[in-house]
């Protein structure tokens, strides 16, 4: 399998990042119950097709490589519009803003070395 390593690294990198966003959700009390459910919703989505992607690419699941374009869509749509509109958001400091680029840039730049290195 020539792409595992790049993949075996999106999907963890995923994981670790979302369930970390989970975990800062949840202890969030300034969030409204709506709030923290769509956050929730979001984040879930990233872990559960991170995990769904390990196991069927380990099961050798046919639909594994449609399953990882998605999880590669939904990370490169995500923050294109998420990490976008917190850089241009006024609100947030220069610091919430560097880490969340560094964060993008992470995710969309192991997403894309994930894609091209699959195994086809």
């Amino acid at each position: 399998m020539r792409g595992e390593i790049p993949v075996l690294l999106f999907l963890g990198w995923t994981f670790l990042v979302w369930v970390g966003r989970i975990r800062n959700i949840v202890e969030d009390e300034s969030l409204s119950s709506g709030g923290q459910a769509w956050r929730l919703g979001a984040a879930g989505v990233f872990v559960v097709l991170a995990v769904v992607v390990f196991v069927a690419r380990r099961i050798r699941f046919r639909w594994a490589p449609p399953l990882l374009g998605a999880l590669v869509a939904w990370t490169t749509g995500w923050w294109a519009i998420r990490g976008i509109g917190i850089i241009l958001d006024g609100n947030h400091a220069v610091g919430f803003k560097i880490v969340h680029s560094l964060l993008m840039l992470g995710s969309i730049g192991l997403a894309m070395w994930a894609w091209t290195s699959r195994d086809r």
